[in-house]
């Protein structure tokens, strides 16, 4: 039981960091073809080109900027209105009847229990 924990503990690790560093080295390894990158109304987006500046393929998302773009969204914020005037609140201390009856004195601890 506790070699295959630590197995399945290892097997993750790696993976976790085998991960990471095929993003690292697939974002920084030189490209072939150029990219150019575009501020639009709707946010970054890289365009690849070839040699002669021209564009090769579809229009793709920038990857470093697609978090970015999955906050917009068409819902609108609602709207908080402030007091016209500012009224002063006064509270008042209120007397109320306790539920539970005083106790008659003090019990020590070694008492037996009181009954109810």
């Amino acid at each position: 039981m506790q070699a295959s924990r630590a197995l399945s503990l290892i097997l993750t690790v790696l993976l976790f960091a085998s991960g990471s560093v095929t993003m690292a080295v697939a974002r920084h390894q030189p490209r072939v073809a150029g990219e150019i990158e575009l501020c639009t109304g709707y946010g970054l987006v890289s365009v690849s080109v070839d040699a002669d500046g021209k564009p090769t393929g579809p229009v793709m998302p920038c990857p470093d900027a697609t978090q970015a773009l999955a906050a917009l969204t068409d819902v609108s914020l609602p709207v908080i209105r402030t007091p016209g005037a500012l009224v002063p609140v006064r509270f008042v201390m209120r007397n109320l009847p306790s539920a539970v009856p005083p106790t008659g004195s003090h019990r020590h601890s070694r008492a037996p229990p009181v009954s109810a």
